[in-house]
């Protein structure tokens, strides 16, 4: 396995995220790497459904996964908490970093290339059919096989740096090592049933334990999109936050 190669990957990762000069939304990324072939993969089209995808199924060729996790400041995370119908922190956020998601992934793959290993780039939203809310890629479920962390009772990832920001990946033919996650179980309700502030929360109730309305959630969104751009000039901010500025470990020094 080539350490240099993943070393050299982070370093690309935390200064495409430097060079946004964000400091007030943004954090140092996580970076993680999963096989290809890893089994979790393949489990989802049992837990998810069928139409979910696998590394390989996306890319033959594909020998790793890179998993990159971009933590919102403090301020960014919490802003959900106080204001309903989307907020300027969480929304601009949202944008700014799907933009930047396209130049790593565009860095990494030309990067990846001229070392002699071919990749595949994966959109950072919008990887689902909207007419049956199915998805062909979870961000999330191939950060967990990554290492980066493990879902929350509200279906987020929770990281060591918390769970409100945005995750991304990359499938490549670069022999990676895996990372893998410390354990810590960081959700409340899945620990001890002390929390369960998110299913609270939901201006939808779109949130039950074990489930999501996904259509529900996604109408929430997308008035919040509109009332972002009337109110805030932000486009495309199709975003809500409120189950993830509320837990406990939505924001992790």
């Amino acid at each position: 396995m080539d350490v240099r190669l993943e070393e050299q990957i982070r370093q690309i990762v935390i200064s495409k995220i430097a060079e946004l000069k964000r400091p007030d939304l943004f954090r140092e990324p996580l970076t993680g790497y999963s096989r290809a072939d890893d089994p979790r993969y393949e489990e989802l089209k049992h837990w998810v459904g069928e139409w979910v995808k696998t590394p390989r199924e996306l890319f033959p060729s594909a020998v790793s996964e890179i998993s990159i996790f971009v933590p919102f400041t403090g301020t960014t995370a919490r802003s959900p908490r106080y204001r309903t119908n989307g907020t300027p922190e969480w929304g601009e956020a949202y944008v700014v970093i799907n933009d930047c998601f396209d130049l790593i992934g565009k860095a990494l793959q030309q990067h990846l290339e001229r070392a002699g290993y071919k990749s595949y780039l994966i959109a950072a939203t919008h990887t689902y059919n909207e007419a049956d809310m199915k998805s062909m890629w979870s961000h999330r479920s191939a950060a967990v096989a990554a290492g980066l962390g493990e879902f929350g009772a509200n279906r987020m990832v929770i990281t060591p740096k918390g769970s409100a920001g945005r995750f991304c990946s990359v499938i490549t033919e670069a022999p990676l090592e895996p990372t893998h996650s410390d354990g810590v179980e960081r959700c409340g309700y899945l620990r001890n049933g002390s929390c369960g502030l998110c299913f609270k929360v939901c201006p939808v109730g779109a949130l039950q334990p074990g489930s999501i309305n996904r259509k529900a959630c996604q109408a929430e969104t997308r008035k919040n999109e509109k009332l972002l751009a009337e109110r805030e000039g932000i486009l495309g901010a199709d975003t809500c936050g409120r189950c993830i500025s509320v837990c406990p470990a939505a924001y992790i020094e």
